[in-house]
This record gives C-alpha cells, structure tokens and sequence, in this order.
C-alpha cells in the first residue's frame, strides 16, 4: 500500500506527518519516540499539532534523525529545538560539518523561505504555520554517526547506512526487527498524479543506484520515504523499488541517447526540467529544476563516458 495523505498511522509502530511533498516520520519506541527528517521550517508548526492530534506529548520525542543536508530536509531543526528540548539531534559526520557552514544554511534559508511564501499562497498550509524559530547562522548536530553504527534508543535498534547518489551525506536508517526502513532520497520523487519517476542522483549515478539496490535487499515492510509517500507490506515494497531502479535506468539511458544523437547537454538537462516543473505544484521556480537536471545530465554523462557539449 502507498500511503500518501498525512498524518497518518503507517503501522503500529509508525506515524507519518507532514504533508505528502515533505514528510516527517514518529518511529514509536518503549515510552519514547524517534522522529526523522528535519523537513521545512513550515513543517515544525505543522508537526506539533499533528502530534497533539495524534495524543503524543511532546516529550515523548527523545531523538531527531537527519537523512541528510539539503534545505527540504533541515530547516525544521531550529523549531524541533523548541519542541523537543531534552531530544538528541543526529546526522552524519558530513551533513554536521555542511550544517555549520554559514554560506550553505544563509543558502538554505532563502529556499525555505521561497517554499513557506509558495505553500501559503496554495493554502498547503495556513499563517499559523509560518516559521517563528530563529535560524542562526549555523544548525547543530548533537551526535555524528557513519556507516555500520547501530542507535539504540526506547527498544528501537536502527542500523546507519551510508547511502550515497543524491547527495554525499545521504544516510537511511533500518529497525531489522520491525523492518522499518527510513531512506534518504535514495529512489526518485514519484508523482502518482503522472506516475512520473524523477531521479535525484545528483552527486553520482553508479552510487545511487547502488544504494537503491542495498535499499531494496533489506526486505522491510514499512519504507519510509523522503518525500511524496510510505510504502506499506513487503510485497509492495519490493516492488516499488523494482519500478524506481527502473525508472532511475531508462532516464539515465534517456540522457545519454539524446547527447549521443547529438543534442546539447543544457537543452536536454532544460528539457527535463519542464517535464517535471510541469507535473509539480509551482513552490519552486523553474530555474531550480533546470539546475538540477543539469546535474542530473552531467552525472549520466560522466558516468557513461560521453563528453559534453
């Protein structure tokens, strides 16, 4: 099942909050819980009281998960603080060191501060979730974890994966146990409006699909994605993950073929980048999309050998 309206109960053991663009998840624990992502500023507002409707105290959250350090995923942080006093906020050693770079958050902010002004005037969210925490000039990170360690917290055992492709600092987190899996942007953004796939492998093509790969042997039942949806039974997860590798193959032959036959690499990358400007609600300009295809065309084309032009 793809779960894709929150808030929402996933499982007994997960709940989805947020909106569909730009989930946060609440993984339950003995008498503690573990919220991941650190999501939109708008998101903070918006997640106390979904958890208020939800009857979890605030307190209840003793521990913040960072998949990794893009402003979709961090701005939220400053009003987790002040939600979450006594939780210990985590990230990779990587994404810490990006969050105390002044540049990148100033960066940071000005997205956020697009995407508020965006959702608001689509009524996606209303004044009362505008963000009121200040963002410094940095965002702190409590405790840094890499590949291979295991957090132990409230009877919850989440495995670190370094997973790599859509950003160096990506890390997922997987609960063997329970088979909750929580994965950093690793398959693409899926529009089920358009069932459209688009790929996000913006720091290397080999390694994100690498990562999708190690993503989809885990055979978990709840896959907690970055963004648009939860997947929900493992049958049904596997094969989500079969459709994203894929989708992520056929684009990536996409780019290749078209600068093979000859097309410019900045017309095919602004040639993606309408196809998915259009199918998407208008929060972000164009020229956003247009950036990140150009990555998205220079990672292929690196990757099959063939010289831009």
């Amino acid at each position: 099942m793809m779960i894709e309206n929150p808030p929402a109960e996933v499982s007994g053991d997960v709940l989805m909050l947020g909106t569909s663009p730009y989930p946060v998840y609440l993984l339950k624990g003995e008498g503690a819980g573990v919220l991941v992502e650190g999501t939109i500023g708008a998101m903070g507002p918006m997640v106390a009281e979904q958890l208020e409707k939800f009857g979890v105290p605030l307190g209840y959250v003793r521990r913040v998960l960072v998949t990794h350090a893009h402003p979709d995923h961090v701005m939220a942080l400053p009003m987790f603080r002040n939600l979450f006093p006594g939780a210990i906020f985590t990230a990779s050693e990587l994404a810490a060191k990006t969050l105390q770079v002044e540049k990148a958050v100033g960066f940071f902010a000005k997205i956020d501060g697009m995407l508020t002004e965006s959702l608001l005037k689509s009524g996606v969210i209303g004044e009362r979730h505008r963000p009121t925490a200040s963002v410094g000039a940095t965002i702190p990170i409590d405790e840094t974890v890499v590949e291979g360690d295991t957090i132990e917290t409230a009877g919850l055992s989440l495995k670190v994966m370094a997973t790599p492709g859509h950003s160096d600092c990506s890390t997922s987190f997987f609960e063997p146990g329970r088979r909750i899996l929580v994965s950093a942007d690793v398959t693409p953004y899926y529009i089920s409006a358009h069932d459209y796939w688009w790929p996000n492998y913006f720091t290397g093509y080999a390694a994100y699909v690498a990562s999708m790969e190690r993503m989809a042997a885990l055979d978990a039942e709840v896959v907690c994605l970055g963004h648009t949806a939860t997947i929900r039974g493992a049958d049904e997860a596997k094969g989500f993950f079969q459709r994203a590798m894929a989708a992520t193959e056929a684009y990536h032959g996409r780019i290749v073929s078209e600068a093979k036959a000859g097309r410019p690499a900045a017309d095919i990358a602004n040639g993606l980048a309408d196809e998915v400007f259009e199918k998407l609600p208008p929060l972000l300009p164009l020229d956003f999309f247009q950036k990140n295809c150009g990555l998205l065309v220079k990672q292929s084309l690196k990757h099959a050998g063939v010289a831009t032009s």
